[in-house]
């Protein structure tokens, strides 16, 4: 029973080592009933990423149709609302990896939720570690949701 309630102890400094990852903003899941309210004809895309220790930690330029459209940080969220259309979801990557990038087309009141993973050991396999190697995947809204909750929010 001891050494049970010393695991819990562990995992409860754990998490909230998780929770509090970026000190300096504001945790999505408190902030998120401050956002505002899409406007019409208008869809909103998240994009984030999960604290990965052991990845590339910098920022990474987010991408919609080539053009800038936000800074993602490790264990941060950032969102966009953008009119209906075709958009081109990438990311500035050094090297290539086989369905990086993704193509979607928005609705009107649609949300998208965007996670970007870095493979860092892909770049060594191909090009003897030289750059990083990220990729955008298409999350849906359940897992997503729950991802992003303690993640701190970039704004929008």
């Amino acid at each position: 029973m001891r050494i049970a309630r010393r695991l819990l102890v562990v995992f409860a400094l754990a998490l909230a080592g998780c929770i509090a990852q970026n000190p300096d903003l504001p945790v999505f899941a408190t902030a998120e009933p401050t956002l505002p309210p899409l406007a019409p004809g208008m869809a909103r895309l998240f994009f984030y990423r999960l604290l990965e220790p052991y990845q590339h930690t910098l920022g990474i330029t987010v991408l919609l149709n080539e053009k800038p459209a936000g800074f993602a940080r490790d264990g941060t969220v950032l969102y966009r609302d953008v009119p209906a259309s075709r958009y081109f979801v990438s990311v500035a990557s050094d090297n290539p990896y086989p369905d990086q990038f993704k193509t979607v087309q928005v609705a009107a009141g649609q949300t998208w939720y965007f996670r970007i993973e870095s493979f860092s050991g892909w770049s060594c396999l191909r090009s003897g570690c030289r750059g990083d190697t990220f990729v955008v995947a298409i999350i849906l809204p359940a897992q997503a949701r729950a991802e992003i909750a303690p993640l701190g929010l970039l704004g929008g």
